[in-house]
């Protein structure tokens, strides 16, 4: 009887504070930083790694990715929502690849999304996806393409993001659906696939942020790489980027750089990741980049050209962004 009594003081005394205390809690950047960025190098090691052979989708490499995504994911403690052929959950969503035509490859028949929810802590049927491709170019003529800012930078970034939540263990008015895709550079094939059939539905789905490609500097910023591109977050929904400004200016703020997100751009960056498949669905996007390099889809895209103190920083604004957005009531 005691314990019973104690167990319901303990459930009136957290009932006394405010989810806004609760939320608050500062973080302990300087700590954070520095095992953030062991983290973040642990995984692009691997991700990033010769044994991966390039992450090619449909091929060895990227389901060794995928496996190694998922046990990351089962270790943290997240949900499993995608099933099975079965109908036995998973953290697999395996879609249907066919080659282009004239391709000499050797595939697979199936490719991998992989994915796990971080469920809210109070009740809700919204979702905030965090997305990043995990696939790559595999080995072309001998050679090993690693992909390492491209995009083991985003994925490594997903993967510390989940730690980070689960450690902190914020209040969270909102469930999170951590979305890693394949085929992105076959052609954004796994998130179309995903966008047709949605794990969880787009109508119950705030909002898209997708991490491509965050790990170097470009030319135009060599001087100071304090900066990060931003792309779609005011095409669909104003309320998603006045959000973004707030969540920049809580910490660190850093250069928000629209130049991509001009309808005109000629590289036209917005159609050309895995949030597009949302945003086309009338889902709110923000697509974060830190641009072109000379080693963009070239074998000498690897680990030891990336930027891990930026790479934290460009991590950290998709978290308070994302935590912007979980204290946001309803939609978008």
């Amino acid at each position: 009887m005691r314990a019973l009594v104690a167990v319901l003081l303990v459930c009136l005394t957290l009932q006394g504070y405010s989810q806004k205390d609760l939320k608050n809690k500062p973080l302990n950047e300087d700590s954070l930083r520095i095992e953030s960025r062991q983290k973040l190098r642990g995984h692009l090691e691997i991700l990033a790694s010769d044994s991966f052979e390039g992450r090619c989708t449909a091929t060895p490499g990227q389901k060794m990715a995928a496996a190694y995504i998922a046990s990351e994911m089962e270790k943290y403690g997240l949900q499993q929502v995608a099933k099975d052929s079965n109908g036995h959950l998973s953290w697999f969503q395996s879609w249907p690849f066919a080659k282009r035509f004239g391709d000499k490859k050797k595939y697979e028949p199936y490719s991998e999304n992989v994915m796990g929810v971080l469920p809210a802590t109070v009740p809700s049927n919204d979702y905030v996806v965090i997305s990043a491709h995990y696939d790559h170019l595999g080995i072309i003529r001998d050679t090993v393409y690693n992909g390492a800012d491209d995009n083991g930078t985003g994925s490594s970034s997903l993967l510390e993001l989940i730690r980070i939540y689960r450690d902190l263990t914020p209040i969270r008015e909102k469930n999170i659906l951590f979305l890693f895709f394949s085929g992105e550079e076959k052609g954004l094939l796994g998130s179309a696939y995903y966008a047709e059939n949605p794990v969880i539905p787009l109508s119950a789905t705030v909002c898209d942020i997708n991490i491509d490609m965050v790990g170097r500097a470009d030319s135009t910023h060599a001087a100071d790489s304090n900066y990060v591109y931003v792309i779609g977050s005011d095409r669909i929904s104003k309320k998603l980027d006045s959000l973004l400004h707030v969540a920049n200016e809580l910490h660190h703020p850093m250069e928000l750089d629209y130049t991509y997100n001009d309808e005109n751009d000629p590289q036209r960056l917005y159609e050309r990741s895995d949030h597009y498949n949302f945003a086309k669905n009338g889902v709110p996007v923000a697509f974060f980049f830190s641009g072109l390099h000379p080693d963009y889809h070239r074998s000498t895209d690897d680990i030891e050209k990336i930027n891990f103190d930026i790479l934290y920083w460009r991590m950290m604004l998709v978290y308070r962004l994302a935590n912007q957005i979980i204290q946001y009531p309803g939609k978008l």
